[in-house]
């Protein structure tokens, strides 16, 4: 495991995380003590809309103990800023997203791809968690993959969270690494090639660290050497479940290929189809998919 990888939090990420609760408590508890209205009272007007939120947890909310996390408490907090006479956002605003994440089931690279484990293949604990990507790929009329862009939307696992391990896979031995680069929220870190097993690895780090919960959009673009050789397949290997995977290839209008399909597999799934061809390019998605892996493939 590599150690560079693992930074601790941040005290930026605590000093906000602190803030953003302070916030909301002295404003949920001035809205409170200016309407003059006792916790219980508030409890059973929310309580006649629907929500079922305890006086201890309305305690624990204006002390600042707790803040809300789940999504009803979220939608109870719209109904406290009408029920206290507040401008809407008023306290919605100074919590920001929410920090409940899903469960983190990942399946390392490795193993999706088969490889044997190794040290170059091993990965720290994510602190970043894949939600959904798009994979955008340019194939020219040799049926080489010229050009791949990989727009991702993150989720930080805990505060701080900046840093997420990538792997590239190379088609056949002796083959050059592609030209790889962030261009929007993002930079390529940290990177290295192992031939043997034709992979290539690097840390993706966001221009700004997280928060638990919160999103960001990365995306990064390789570019393959002037003499790489013919593709005709290109899979994506989801570590986790994505809400989804979207998979697109635009082919040169002037060879467009004969044939596409898509073979998907996972835990759960395995099932192979054709893909037809809009114009001059082809367009494949998967929702609520992984761990798992899609590939594409064209013939000529």
């Amino acid at each position: 495991m590599d150690d560079e990888l693992l930074r601790p939090q941040s005290d930026d990420a605590d000093s906000r995380s602190h803030s953003a609760v302070s916030s909301f408590a002295s404003t949920l508890r001035r809205a409170v003590q200016r309407r003059g209205q006792s916790l219980r009272t508030i409890r059973r007007r929310l309580h006649d809309r629907g929500y079922q939120i305890s006086v201890a947890t309305l305690s624990m909310w204006q002390s600042g103990t707790r803040r809300p996390e789940k999504d009803t408490s979220f939608d109870a907090i719209h109904e406290l800023e009408q029920l206290l006479l507040l401008d809407e956002g008023a306290l919605t605003d100074t919590l920001g997203p929410p920090r409940r994440v899903q469960q983190n089931l990942h399946r390392p690279y490795a193993d999706l791809a088969e490889l044997a484990p190794s040290a170059f293949t091993a990965e720290p604990t994510p602190e970043l968690l894949e939600r959904s990507g798009a994979i955008l790929l340019d194939v020219d009329r040799e049926s080489r993959i010229v050009r791949t862009v990989n727009r991702t939307i993150w989720q930080a696992h805990r505060d701080g969270a900046e840093r997420a391990v990538i792997f590239y896979g190379l088609s056949r031995p002796g083959d050059e690494p592609p030209e790889m680069r962030g261009t929007i929220g993002c930079e390529l870190v940290d990177t290295r090639i192992d031939l043997d097993q034709r992979l290539v690895r690097a840390a993706l780090r966001l221009s700004t660290p997280l928060r638990k919960g919160e999103l960001a959009l990365t995306e990064r673009e390789s570019t393959a050497p002037d003499d790489s050789a013919p593709d005709r397949e290109f899979t994506v290997v989801a570590p986790r479940r994505q809400a989804e995977i979207i998979l697109h290839a635009t082919f040169d209008a002037d060879r467009l290929p004969r044939r596409c399909r898509v073979f998907v597999e996972s835990d759960d799934v395995s099932r192979s189809h054709a893909v037809s061809l809009n114009g001059a390019g082809v367009t494949h998605a998967e929702f609520n998919f992984g761990p798992g892996r899609v590939t594409l493939m064209w013939e000529w």
